[in-house]
């Protein structure tokens, strides 16, 4: 006769704790949620940090700080400060936010993240007022070890000239570059309309210096100082809107540590409203640094003396360079390059400038597209 044979199950509590912390760590985030809630065993093993990585921490509230205060937490990455919709942010025609965040709210956040050494992305930080009243060596600790870091104080019209106000204190901003110099957690930097002149009302109003020298003998940030840090970051776009912004020898600095030494910088995007970001920068210069870089974008800038060095690098040198754009380009300039040398830039990897009609048909569809956007949602 045939023996029949008892099924018996083992309860998760007999398994060793070891086990069960394997089992744990192979859970999706949701289940790891459900997991928590069958049994206190469960629930204590599963409160470690490293379970909860993965969470993004939505603070509305200043209340809503003392969530980063909970022990399964304290690996968190991610931070969110922003309120609306499409993921945080809600999209409008002048690319604002609405926040929550009051001027003393953001230095009760960053004293609260400054004991979380594992935040890595604080989602919407740049729609945040606040910055300049907090201690200098807190701004640092948390802007350095960051990953992504949008520093920009931007403006779309007179009424709203805040949009974007993160703009540091000139000894905020020199510890900042003094710390990314050295050592950085970023890998994705932003620098725009922050204070880069010390105060021009200061200076000698009887001295006879044209005004561009003076800017440049007027830096806060060294241009030393501005190229190692700026070049310490693997992919970064620098916005110049004012007079105050990047100069000219920063810019020239930034280029010619690229040009000698194997920096981590590998995407470089330079749009700049007021000056030539390659200005009378020696071509050859300008060639040996942008073709070793993965990708250079730059708005009506340059020579066609700079252009012909720097494409004669592309496809003739050993060059890094997968992708170049000149957006609003001089077509004048283009037109006065050796017509060979462009085909063979674009067999290469394809159309690397646009003219202005294009650039503003651009511009114009997406614009279109934001507005779709906000009927839909009103």
């Amino acid at each position: 006769m045939g023996q029949s044979h008892s099924q018996s199950q083992t309860h998760i509590s007999v398994l060793p704790n070891e086990v069960v912390v394997s089992i744990l760590q192979h859970l999706p985030p949701q289940e790891i949620k459900s997991a928590v809630l069958v049994c206190k065993s469960l629930r204590e093993m599963g409160e470690k940090p490293r379970f909860w990585t993965w969470a993004v921490v939505t603070v509305n509230t200043k209340d809503d700080l003392q969530k980063l205060k909970r022990p399964r937490l304290q690996m968190v990455q991610e931070i969110d400060v922003t309120q609306g919709s499409h993921g945080g942010t809600h999209l409008n025609r002048r690319g604002g936010v609405s926040t929550w965040m009051k001027e003393e709210g953001l230095a009760d956040l960053f004293q609260v993240i400054c004991e979380i050494p594992t935040v890595r992305r604080i989602r919407g930080l740049e729609f945040c007022k606040g910055i300049q009243g907090i201690e200098p060596d807190l701004v640092v600790s948390v802007l350095n070890s960051l990953e992504e870091l949008n520093l920009c104080y931007d403006f779309y019209d007179e009424e709203d000239f805040e949009d974007m106000p993160l703009r540091l204190e000139a000894e905020q901003l020199e510890l900042l570059f003094t710390a990314v110099a050295e050592k950085t957690n970023l890998k994705f930097l932003q620098v725009s309309g922050q204070d880069m002149l010390k105060d021009m009302d200061k200076t000698d109003e009887t001295d006879e210096v044209d005004e561009m020298d003076q800017m440049d003998e007027m830096d806060t940030i060294s241009p030393e100082l501005f190229a190692a840090a700026v070049s310490n970051v693997e992919e970064v776009i620098l916005k110049e809107h004012f007079k105050e912004d990047i100069t000219s020898k920063q810019f020239e600095a930034l280029y010619s540590i690229i040009a000698v030494e194997d920096r981590p910088v590998r995407k470089l995007t330079c749009l700049s409203f007021y000056i030539d970001p390659m200005g009378d920068v020696d071509p050859e210069l300008l060639s040996k640094a942008f073709n070793r870089l993965e990708e250079f974008t730059t708005v009506n800038c340059g020579s066609g003396e700079q252009w012909t060095a720097i494409l004669r690098g592309l496809v003739e040198g050993d060059s890094r360079l997968k992708k170049l754009m000149v957006e609003d380009i001089n077509l004048e300039v283009v037109q006065n390059l050796d017509q060979n040398l462009v085909r063979r830039a674009k067999k290469k990897f394809g159309q690397f400038y646009q003219d202005p009609c294009t650039v503003l048909e651009n511009r114009r569809y997406l614009l279109d597209c934001i507005d779709i956007i906000d009927t839909s949602e009103s």
